[in-house]
């Protein structure tokens, strides 16, 4: 990579950065790029060269997330033998990696952003990759018999997809009072049960 590579690169970092943490400190709502830019110590022109508005600064964060899942959690899972053992590895340590690297600020900001009508959610975009590493699970866990067959994969993925947002909103709502790593296994564990043969 270049050093031009290099420095644009380093620049999209820092306005992601810094719009993340005033988004954290006032509320997506009240901070407007003027404010990032003056945070960075940038431009308008390089504000825009990387980002469409403020709400693409989220689309960011969504890609890396699922970029952490496909490049470190996929390894790791399918070390599991069985399908429904690699769902509760994957949701125990998606639950750790949220708590402990993306924290309770981050998450109760992206649903802050993700509320917002006026445009559609980076969650219902059906191509996220972690739609497709739980699509995977269950399909192939159905195949395997170890999953019920009398529920669609995708109607097993839409309820464990309602079950980790639910989970993670209240953490948001109860400013992270609870502990995800230790309430994912009750929670999740229940949600299993219930898919398994």
């Amino acid at each position: 990579m270049n050093k031009r590579a290099t420095k644009a690169l380093l620049t999209k970092k820092k306005i992601t950065e810094a719009a993340l943490s005033l988004f954290n400190e006032k509320s997506f709502s009240r901070v407007t790029v003027d404010e990032i830019i003056k945070e960075t110590n940038t431009s308008k022109g390089a504000f825009y060269t990387h980002f469409k508005s403020k709400h693409d600064i989220f689309l960011e964060k969504f890609k890396e997330i699922d970029d952490y899942y496909v490049n470190e959690l996929v390894d790791i899972i399918a070390k599991e033998g069985r399908y429904a053992d690699r769902l509760e590895v994957f949701l125990r340590l998606q639950m750790t990696y949220i708590e402990r690297d993306l924290g309770w600020d981050v998450i109760r900001t992206i649903y802050e952003v993700e509320l917002n009508t006026e445009r559609d959610s980076f969650f219902l975009i059906p191509d996220r990759p972690l739609y497709s590493i739980l699509m995977d699970i269950f399909e192939n866990g159905q195949k395997n018999g170890e999953f019920r067959d009398d529920l669609s994969t995708e109607k097993m993925m839409e309820i464990c997809l309602r079950t980790m947002r639910g989970i993670l909103y209240d953490w948001a709502l109860r400013k992270a009072d609870f502990s995800l790593v230790e309430e994912h296994g009750e929670l999740f564990g229940v949600m299993i049960r219930g898919m398994k043969k």
